[in-house]
């Protein structure tokens, strides 16, 4: 471009507000997926603990009523674990965790009802954490089918390919200042926008491309203590 005369811009203060414009767009699109990101961060680690503790208060029913059989219900909620650790990593469909969910909460309701002492706080506790798994498939579920506002995203690839073309068109003293500020802008610019991409969905543990990801590390652990 350098060369063949084509660098008809010249660099002046509103060239500078362009780029400023620019990358003030794409901090605003990053700073919105950055909080969805650290929202989903905490949802393994509520999956862990309610799982846990569905264990450990329907195993205390037989200490209250030594007849109980608990055994078909701890043996859901682990099932349940495990499916919810392949789910999250992109291996099953969410029609089959909501089967299991449904299952699990039927053998867990079968375990409260032998036992028949003062059952209020127990059964509630029990409900309570279903109520809250549920809750959390259904969010993961959200996080993963619903992007940042589309128009938004369309704005910020639009005004970044403006800001190239502006770049490319862009009057210096030698050929080498004009390529360094491309390459420079452009490789941040392309990362950011990569960036934002890949951690719109903060599940995509199946996908070879994404490289950000929600860690499961707890809750891979707490399968395996309950199995």
């Amino acid at each position: 471009m350098h060369l063949a005369g084509y660098e008809l811009l010249v660099v002046n203060q509103l060239f500078s507000a362009a780029v400023a414009s620019t990358v003030f767009l794409l901090g605003f699109l990053l700073s919105g997926v950055l909080t969805d990101f650290k929202e989903a961060e905490k949802i393994p680690g509520r999956f862990a603990a309610e799982l846990e503790t569905l264990s450990l208060e329907i195993g205390a029913i037989p200490v209250f009523q030594p007849s109980a059989q608990v055994e078909q219900a701890q043996e859901s909620v682990t099932v349940l674990g495990k499916l919810l650790v392949v789910w999250l990593c992109g291996n099953c469909e969410t029609e089959k965790v909501l089967a299991a969910y449904r299952s699990t909460h039927a053998d867990v309701v079968q375990a409260a009802v032998q036992y028949s002492g003062d059952v209020s706080t127990l059964r509630g506790r029990l409900m309570q954490s279903m109520s809250v798994i549920l809750e959390m498939i259904y969010r993961v579920k959200v996080i993963r089918d619903t992007g940042f506002v589309p128009l938004v995203y369309w704005l910020a690839n639009f005004s970044s390919t403006l800001l190239f073309g502006g770049l490319l068109l862009a009057r210096a003293n030698h050929w080498f200042d004009s390529l360094f500020f491309l390459a420079v802008i452009s490789f941040v610019v392309l990362l950011i926008l990569r960036l934002i991409s890949d951690i719109d969905n903060p599940f995509g543990l199946g996908d070879p491309d994404s490289a950000e990801n929600v860690s499961i590390d707890v809750l891979e652990r707490t399968v395996a203590f309950l199995e």
